[in-house]
């Protein structure tokens, strides 16, 4: 199992399986059965999906592969076996792995990195391949997807479902652009044992591969609303000879990514919807602070008191200003000269103004929105003026809260 910072990922291997080297594997649907598309056995216990992009040539998942032969170049010979089910004018069929020619960087321990691997049949496959397109994946764009789940009786069933990608969403936030490495599908729902599942266009061309899930429960967001999130691994980041090659590639295809990769990505994602509001925002809390020294006379300046707190998916909260008044704007000794004619009483200002803070929403693909939101406030300002002769800290009364303040220019001095 990997985990990174947002999800707990599922990897989608099935494992144990019955040991024994050929998975048994039939068509939900004969007639619309792809020729391309395998079960993958290995080692004879765990079992993965795979397709078929060349005469002798299958895609799937780096960790669809024993560790000890991840390597370019590395013999699979007796390790792997693939199955190409029946369908209605094929019979079933299998293929032995022969040599692993290329994988993707070592894998991290998050499933939001590369995690591709391309091996050799034995010989060639009697069937079709499925043709790599490398020109990305849009925001939006449906993908099939054509996953062999597992039964309990060690068997598969290759069945056909459709998943929209997602990009700008915090269940990846890698995924900003057509050629991002990693992809994210929501919602699509996938099992142990689809990992190296194709990502398909209609025509059936191949533009990636499934790596991973999660779900509601994985997430750390708590109450986020996205839910049966899968992860894909993008061809448009492929680069082999003579199998597939992608102009212009992303820069991070080779790359990757760790725990601390993912909050930074979260947190720049997020920024990218707040920091557009910022100048409104503080232009729209600079007007409160004016209004409020306008109607308590300047008698005292008043201070923002700003609550900032991580978004977590339940606290939608991130950014809340209310005022708190910070010092007196009197000089003591004019204050001084007005002792004795200052009569023992209270003052009280009545005030109204906005306090105003920020909110993120996420909808149901994970994707964040930035709101300002206001509340109306009404509050009294209350002090004694007789008080404020003696040049010494003052108790004025802020709605329900008292403040000792000192005055302005002694704050100044400090």
């Amino acid at each position: 199992m990997k985990s990174s910072v947002i999800f707990s990922i599922l990897i989608l291997i099935l494992e144990p399986v019955a040991a024994k080297s050929i998975y048994k594997v039939t068509c939900e649907s004969p007639d619309s059965c792809p020729e391309s598309v395998v079960g993958l056995n290995y080692d004879g216990k765990s079992v993965c999906t795979g397709v078929l992009v060349a005469d002798d040539i299958v895609a799937t998942n780096l960790h669809c592969i024993p560790e000890d032969i991840r390597q370019n170049e590395t013999s699979c010979k007796g390790r792997i076996t693939v199955t190409f089910p029946a369908s209605r004018s094929r019979d079933e069929e299998y293929g032995d792995c022969e040599q692993i020619k290329w994988v993707s960087p070592a894998l991290k321990d998050t499933a939001l990195t590369p995690d591709w691997a391309f091996f050799k049949l034995s010989k060639k496959a009697p069937r079709l391949s499925a043709p790599i397109n490398t020109s990305g994946i849009s925001d939006g764009e449906v993908l099939t997807l054509y996953k062999i789940d597992p039964t309990d009786k060690g068997t598969g069933i290759l069945r056909k479902v459709s998943c929209p990608a997602v990009q700008n969403s915090l269940a990846n936030p890698f995924f900003t652009g057509v050629k991002s490495p990693i992809i994210a599908m929501v919602p699509c729902e996938t099992m142990k044992g689809n990992s190296g599942s194709p990502l398909m266009t209609p025509n059936l061309e191949v533009k990636g591969l499934l790596n991973s899930m999660g779900t509601a429960a994985d997430v750390n967001l708590k109450k986020a609303p996205f839910y049966h999130v899968s992860f894909g691994s993008n061809f448009a980041c492929i680069n082999i000879p003579g199998i597939a090659s992608s102009a212009s590639p992303h820069p991070d295809c080779g790359k990757a990514n760790i725990s601390s990769d993912i909050r930074e990505a979260s947190a720049n994602l997020i920024s990218r919807f707040t920091d557009p509001l910022m100048k409104s925002f503080n232009a729209d809390v600079n007007t409160e602070l004016d209004k409020l020294h306008a109607q308590s006379k300047f008698v005292i300046l008043w201070d923002v008191d700003q609550k900032n707190r991580p978004f977590d998916g339940v606290q939608t909260k991130v950014s809340e200003v209310s005022f708190k008044p910070e010092c007196i704007n009197f000089k003591k000794d004019k204050m001084r000269t007005q002792q004795g004619r200052l009569q023992n009483g209270t003052v009280t200002y009545n005030l109204e103004y906005l306090e105003w803070g920020m909110e993120i929403h996420l909808d149901n693909g994970g994707r964040p929105r930035a709101d300002l939101v206001s509340k109306k406030a009404q509050s009294t300002l209350q002090f004694s003026p007789a008080q404020m002769t003696s040049g010494q800290p003052v108790t004025f009364k802020h709605g329900h809260q008292s403040y000792t303040l000192q005055f302005c220019e002694d704050i100044r001095k400090k």
